[in-house]
């Protein structure tokens, strides 16, 4: 049956409704006797004034309009003493205020009355009457609590008086001014009768007690556990929750029912429920952080230990049992439940009804439903070890580029990451992600890697994964064709940062010569719109411990800014990953970080520097569990999906018989597992999926090439087609190109003196042997003659074996040094009278003619190699003076110098110019031999190189 997880009904949220304080009583201005009599004098006064004028004949005799006159004089009177007797109008005003703030308590009434009714019902929708529990099983808010969550453990206990939420709160009054007492009355009854929820489900959070005692009649006592664990059995996982009893052969009768619940039974190899006893139980080791366990001890005979992390223990004990060493004690009487001194009318439920709730339950298994750190079920994928790669690729939806499940919100929904930027729908192009350790940083970013991989062919997204120390976070992820480049171990290794630095920058550099190669494109979006040109995928670099990289190399930051600022067109996505965020190295890339991922923090500020919120600080210690900030400011809350999870493999039966099904024995202990169906688990779901997807797809383009070899074999850059006296003697480094180069030496043109210069031990002898070896395995005996004077470690003696060496002369051998320099300077005379006898040009149509047969010269191009110029020209001073007219003299009719030297001060100007840029190539060798340093020359100006 279909469990899937929908949006849960949580409760209501705190607050508070904030009510106007009663209105004020006018001030009352109090009068003397002497200002209460004045009115009725008046009117005495005025009243005989009009006996007067009437009795006296005054007004018949004035006519009609006379009358006015008295008549006005006592209605003046009246209104005087009618005013006088109101108060000024103090009570009109009370009564209006009175009436005016009544409605107002009116309509906070109905808005309480409101907020309360819908506050009953979501607490009874979470948190329903036991005996409604049994048809909660195959329903969609079957199992759908999850650790981390804050209804985790959450469990109702009975129906009491609950206080609403938001709770109401009454404004502070003037304290100068007296308030009138009958609005304070109304509202002191209002506030009475709406401030609490009555009948409303009191719970209680199992995660956050490890012992809880019962104490009262052990009949209600036992009814209203079976309550609570049938609601645990109903909202909970048994991936999540674990539920044990320890009883005692009194009450197995009470508690036999709980055979028919999957979380009570024993699923794994260890049997930890199963060897359950009271006395061991501390003992137990520490389930993992997303199980529960939830033990019921029923028993008289067994003291009660304090139980380790992830248990709570609920206790029956008897009436006025001692409540002195448990964390919460619930004393229970005929009808009441007392928690925290609240009365509570407890749940109860029969054996009848919990065991009609199990048996619905125990139709279903743990993995009839989606776990939530499951990545195969996130992904929907069945069987990881046996997906293939083109059915999971989907090249044909734009919407789901680049966009990939990493885990699931609080309410079940899977949680999408969009790398995609703002414009395409997307929350990218680059991110930021901190957590500290132990947080599930790793696991999320080997989460993301592997969904995208998984989703995406090499064709349409290719990886540059980056860990500054250690490699364990992207390990066995570099077999896929996707990644471009698996770079570890940097702290170790300083130059293997400028190598990156140059890698990357290089990348954005190519991309930006293909734009413009296909006709100057503003983005990479116009250039996928083009079906005629090759497949340019999008780069997601992901830099974990980014914060220790800028730390050691914070130069490093303008590479990371240049790729914020040019990454949205050029389809390179950014993703940073640390520990600790140091917002100060960033240097303005924050404002390209348009997502944020964050774990756990190591503090409140580091989150609140992420998010915004110190959220993230207050997250469980669960690994995996995080927040992610879009770019529109919302936060998430999710759990990410375990990508680094075993996974069983499938081997088949030994036997192919038809069997019955095995039913499930109601055992508290463990039973054996069928070898023959399941074996255990040897590999992990990345691995079979990373297996899965090898050697399918474009191989990705190569943005980093490990550094050189300490030893590259001659054979392997030799070339067979080559020109006359251009040899191949090493590879040439050139990270920003992205490619590795032969370095070649064209010794038969102007550049044909050649200097080695390095400091001891630094491979100038083994440079010299190879260029000699180089020369005998490229050209023929009759094309090349060396002669060597060994005066360094005794290097060249190892070549007199070639054909191609006439001679080579040590430090012993003074005949033989003096006479090799004098035949060479002998050679040189009769060349130069030759070309001028015969016409010859240049060295080149003397090689021609040589080689079409026109002279018998026995000699073609000749190499005097000297290996150890400081020791040669201390021991042979004299000769000095010959070897540089050698260097001068000879390039032009083919006689070559190569020398070796420790420093290039070693040799005198007139040698040095014959040995420069334009004539000759110089080598400068470092120490460590790891790396060729940059110096005057033709090759070692732009790249590094290894002979």
């Amino acid at each position: 049956m279909d469990t899937s997880h929908t949006p849960q009904a949580l409760e209501p949220s705190t607050g508070e409704m904030v009510i106007d304080a009663p209105p004020a009583l006018p001030l009352h201005t109090p009068t003397g006797p002497l200002a209460r009599l004045l009115p009725l004098v008046l009117v005495v006064a005025v009243l005989g004034m009009i006996a007067v004028y009437v009795t006296s004949g005054a007004a018949a005799s004035r006519g009609p309009a006379a009358t006015m006159f008295p008549v006005m004089m006592a209605m003046s009177a009246i209104g005087t003493v009618a005013y006088s007797l109101k108060g000024n109008g103090r009570a009109q005003q009370i009564h209006r205020d009175r009436c005016e703030y009544l409605r107002y308590l009116d309509g906070i009434d109905a808005v309480a009355g409101e907020t309360g009714r819908a506050q009953w019902l979501g607490l009874h929708a979470e948190h329903p009457d036991p005996g409604q529990l049994w048809t909660l099983a195959g329903s969609e808010r079957m199992w759908r609590r999850r650790p981390g969550g804050p209804d985790f453990c959450v469990v109702r206990i009975g129906v009491g008086e609950r206080s609403l939420s938001p709770r109401l709160v009454t404004a502070t009054t003037d304290p100068g001014h007296d308030a009138d007492p009958v609005t304070v009355s109304a509202l002191a009854q209002l506030v009475r009768r709406r401030s609490t929820v009555a009948d409303a489900p009191v719970t209680l959070n199992l995660c956050g007690l490890a012992h809880v005692t019962l104490g009262g009649a052990a009949g209600t006592v036992r009814a209203l556990l079976r309550a609570v664990v049938c609601q645990l059995a109903t909202a909970h996982n048994p991936r999540h929750l674990r539920i044990a009893a320890v009883i005692d052969g009194g009450t197995v009768a009470h508690w036999e029912w709980l055979k028919w619940l999957g979380h009570h039974a024993v699923t794994d190899s260890s049997g930890e429920i199963s060897a359950l006893r009271l006395h061991t139980l501390a003992e137990l080791p520490p389930a993992a952080p997303t199980v529960h366990t939830v033990v019921i001890v029923d028993s008289d005979s067994a003291a009660v230990p304090t139980p380790g992390p992830g248990v709570t223990l609920l206790v029956v004990a008897g009436p006025g049992a001692d409540a002195t060493d448990c964390d919460l004690h619930l004393d229970l009487d005929s009808d009441v439940v007392h928690c925290d001194g609240a009365p509570v009318r407890p749940d109860q439920m029969s054996q009848e009804q919990a065991l009609t709730c199990a048996r619905r339950l125990a139709r279903f298994r743990a993995a009839d439903t989606a776990d939530d750190s499951a990545w195969p079920a996130l992904m929907g994928i069945e069987d990881p070890g046996r997906i293939h790669p083109r059915s999971v690729w989907f090249s044909s939806e734009p919407q789901r580029f680049l966009r990939v499940p990493v885990g699931r919100c609080a309410d079940g929904t899977a949680l999408h990451l969009d790398l995609k930027e703002a414009a395409h729908g997307g929350m990218g192009p680059h991110g930021l992600c901190v957590g500290a350790t132990g947080s599930g940083k790793s696991e999320f970013l080997r989460t993301l890697v592997l969904g995208l991989i998984t989703t995406h062919s090499p064709e349409e997204l290719n990886l540059v994964l980056v860990d500054f120390k250690g490699g364990a976070t992207f390990l066995g992820l570099n077999t896929v064709n996707h990644v471009s480049a698996l770079i570890t171990n940097l702290a170790q290794e300083a130059p293997l940062v400028t190598r990156m630095a140059d890698a990357l920058a290089g990348e954005i550099t190519r991309r930006q010569e293909l734009l413009r190669a296909a006709g100057n494109l503003a983005n990479i979006a116009e250039y996928r719109r083009r079906t005629d040109l090759p497949a340019l995928p999008a780069l997601l670099i992901v830099v974990d411990e980014f914060s220790e990289l800028l730390q050691q190399h914070p130069d490093f930051a303008e590479l990371f800014l240049a790729i914020g600022r040019l990454g949205r067109s050029l389809g390179i996505h950014l993703l940073m990953a640390s520990q600790r965020l140091d917002e100060g190295r960033l240097r303005g890339l924050e404002s390209h970080l348009s997502y944020r991922v964050c774990l756990k923090t190591f503090s409140p500020s580091e989150s609140r520097s992420v998010l915004g919120v110190a959220d993230a600080y207050e997250l469980p210690n669960t690994p995996g569990a995080a927040y992610l900030r879009t770019p529109s400011g919302e936060v998430i809350r999710f759990q990410t999906a375990f990508a680094s999870a075993e996974c069983p493999t499938r081997e088949q039966p030994v036997s192919s018989e038809l069997g019955a099904v095995q039913p499930r024995l109601f055992t508290g202990f463990a039973t054996a597992t069928d070898r023959r169906i399941a074996a255990p688990a040897t590999t992990t779901v990345l691995h079979q999926v990373v297996n899965r997807l090898t050697g399918h797809g474009t191989p990705a383009h190569q943005v980093w090439l490990p550094p050189l070899p300490r030893a590259v074999p001659l054979s392997d850059v030799l070339l067979s087609d080559h020109e006359t006296l251009t040899v191949a003697v090493g590879l040439v480094d050139c990270p920003f190109e992205q490619r590795r180069d032969r370095l070649m030496l064209a010794l038969g043109a102007a550049n044909g003196n050649v200097a080695i210069v390095g400091g001891p031990q630094s491979g100038k002898s083994t440079a010299v042997k190879t260029l000699v070896v180089a020369l005998a395995a490229t050209h023929h005996p009759r094309d090349v003659a060396i002669y060597g004077l060994d005066f360094g470690g005794g290097a060249l003696s190892a070549l007199r074996a070639l054909p191609h060496v006439g001679a080579v002369a040590g430090h012993a051998d003074t005949d033989l040094v003096r006479r090799t320099v004098a035949e060479l300077h002998a050679l040189v005379g009769a060349r130069e009278a030759r070309f001028t006898a015969l016409g010859v040009g240049s060295i080149a149509e003397y090689r021609a003619r040589r080689r079409a047969g026109e002279f018998d010269d026995p000699f073609g191009d000749v190499f005097l190699v000297i290996d150890g110029w400081s020791t040669f020209r201390g021991e042979y001073e004299s000769l000095e003076s010959s070897i540089t007219a050698l260097a001068v003299q000879g390039l032009s009719l083919g006689v070559h110098v190569v020398l070796t030297a420790s420093r290039w001060a070693e040799f005198r100007p007139a040698l040095k110019d014959q040995l420069g840029p334009a004539s000759s190539y110089v080598w400068v060798i470092r120490r460590n031999r790891r790396w060729t340093e940059n110096a005057p020359g033709s090759w070692l100006r732009a790249h590094r190189g290894w002979v």
